[in-house]
């Protein structure tokens, strides 16, 4: 049995959908907080929901029942670009402590955990590896980077199997798409006819990853890669610059890209992919393709642009 907390969300809706087409049990653990329960709607019959908390041990615990394997993808997330530090207590409640409760509770029922970590880590920097300086710029990443931490003192300390995911700036389309992400949020704006409008010169790097390849590596790393290991997920890197002329050529020429010269884009990280390669994983989406997929998926609101 897996447990997903967060599994309402972006990445654990498209986690669900793979589990489901590969008949295999789950549950999920999530308090809806950051997610609409319209996303439950596609789930099927056999997926167990329980409306909880990580943050609350006794039902964290409760979920936990015959559970081999969990995802831990329950977090506080940014709602806006550079997460605001008048919410950095909250952030800190549900990305470590809520961490720390799961961790406690997996060495106690010997139960192997995947933590949904964040390429944001890094901060700024070129062909970062995990090996890396990390440079944390917000509450959401230096909340992540503690929960690592954390993460590898339990395998230290206690055996603990446990692998660390630092994702890629994630895109596409699942049932619980987020369009306050870069690539969703351009695409969004593109079909409908709005400007994209792009902080700085465009020359800031991020690096990008199908929200259907995380769900790909999640599964793959239940059984590969070395416990006590933090691997960097994802494919590609581009600028943010790069990322709007791609994203206009596919879903409308005409769209206009305007750089705004007076707002300093918040990060700029470029992002080694070659630890996860040498795993055997391997992505099935560039950015060209996935964005074509989320175009297909939003092409009938052509008619509503201005």
């Amino acid at each position: 049995m897996i447990l997903i907390t967060g599994g309402n969300g972006y990445i654990g809706s498209a986690i669900s959908e793979l589990l489901i087409s590969e008949g295999r049990r789950f549950r999920i653990l999530d308090n809806l907080s950051g997610s609409s329960p319209v996303n439950l709607m596609f789930l099927d019959k056999k997926t167990e929901f329980i409306w909880g908390d990580v943050r609350k041990v006794d039902e964290l615990e409760g979920s936990l029942r015959d559970v081999e394997t969990v995802f831990h993808l329950a977090a506080k997330l940014p709602t806006a670009p550079g997460m605001m530090d008048d919410v950095a207590e909250d952030v800190w409640d549900v990305n470590y402590n809520g961490t720390i409760n799961l961790l406690e509770l997996a060495r106690k029922h010997d139960i192997r955990l995947i933590f949904a970590s964040t390429c944001n880590i890094y901060g700024t920097g070129k062909n970062l590896t995990e090996e890396s300086e990390v440079n944390p710029l917000n509450s959401y990443s230096r909340s992540k980077l503690r929960a690592e931490q954390a993460c590898l003192e339990y395998h230290r300390n206690y055996g603990l199997d446990v692998k660390i995911l630092r994702l890629a700036s994630v895109y596409g389309y699942s049932p619980g798409v987020r369009f306050n992400l870069v690539a969703n949020y351009f695409t969004l704006r593109g079909i409908l006819g709005y400007p994209l409008t792009v902080f700085g010169d465009g020359s800031n790097w991020r690096p990008f990853v199908h929200v259907k390849d995380v769900a790909k590596a999640f599964l793959f790393f239940e059984e590969n890669g070395k416990p006590g290991e933090i691997y960097n997920v994802g494919g590609e890197n581009f600028t943010i610059g790069e990322l709007a002329e791609k994203i206009t050529k596919i879903v409308n020429p005409n769209c206009r890209i305007i750089y705004n010269g007076n707002r300093k884009p918040e990060f700029s990280y470029h992002v080694d992919f070659s630890r996860i390669k040498k795993t055997g994983f391997k992505t099935d989406y560039n950015l060209e393709t996935g964005i074509r997929d989320l175009y297909e998926k939003l092409s009938h609101l052509r008619s509503y642009r201005r």
